[in-house]
């Protein structure tokens, strides 16, 4: 499995999906990580010891609580191939999410037990030199916003699968998609990197 390319010619700006902006400059607060995998909320083949690919990017959030428990999970050691458990502590996101660029949402599941995603959206774009079409998805919500304007919702932990919940509770995040009209996954995190607004860079002292 792999992502296909962006379309060469297109040139579009997009926002920023939730208030973590660190991509660039700090993208280990970018992404979401466990205290053993290092690599758990980036794209490709970065989970099970990279034995399974990830279709999209995990984004950590800015604004988290301590919740004071902890949750048991299983990692593996991918040196030796060993599990082990370990008891972590559990976090709560509160981070806002919002559409990346203007669209049309097409689906919206609001019942966390139906879907892998829980809560998530999906939204329909075009690209706007060919017509065609690509969609985004923002997962995991904890709550999807009603309302007109670029908010999504709000970050949060749901999935219809017991494992994955466990594990947003102690790496919580957005997981967001990239995909064509077919489809096919685009890289996310190269989705960003090349149609975010280029950064600002500090003026050197003299």
């Amino acid at each position: 499995m792999s992502f296909v390319p962006l379309p060469a010619n297109e040139k579009i700006q997009i926002a920023w999906p939730t208030p973590n902006r660190q991509l660039f400059d700090a993208p280990e607060k970018f992404f979401a990580r466990t205290r053993v995998n290092a690599d758990y909320g980036k794209p490709g083949f970065t989970r099970d010891c990279g034995k399974r690919f990830h279709r999209g990017c995990d984004i950590a959030p800015v604004s988290v609580t301590a919740t004071g428990k902890t949750t048991r999970v299983i990692f593996t050691d991918c040196a030796t191939g060993r599990d082990f458990e370990s008891d972590e502590p559990t976090l709560v996101p509160d981070d806002d999410v919002f559409r990346v660029f203007d669209g049309v949402v097409v689906e919206a599941v609001d019942d966390e037990y139906a879907s892998d995603f829980g809560k998530h959206v999906v939204v329909e774009h075009r690209w706007p030199i060919s017509g065609e079409k690509f969609f985004t998805l923002y997962g995991h919500l904890a709550e999807i916003a009603t309302g007109v304007g670029q908010r999504i919702g709000k970050m949060g932990q749901t999935s219809r699968i017991a494992d994955a919940r466990n594990w947003m509770a102690i790496a919580p995040h957005l997981h967001f998609e990239v995909r064509d009209a077919a489809g096919n996954s685009y890289d996310p995190v190269e989705f960003l990197k090349r149609f975010l607004p280029p950064r600002k860079v500090a003026p050197r002292e003299t």
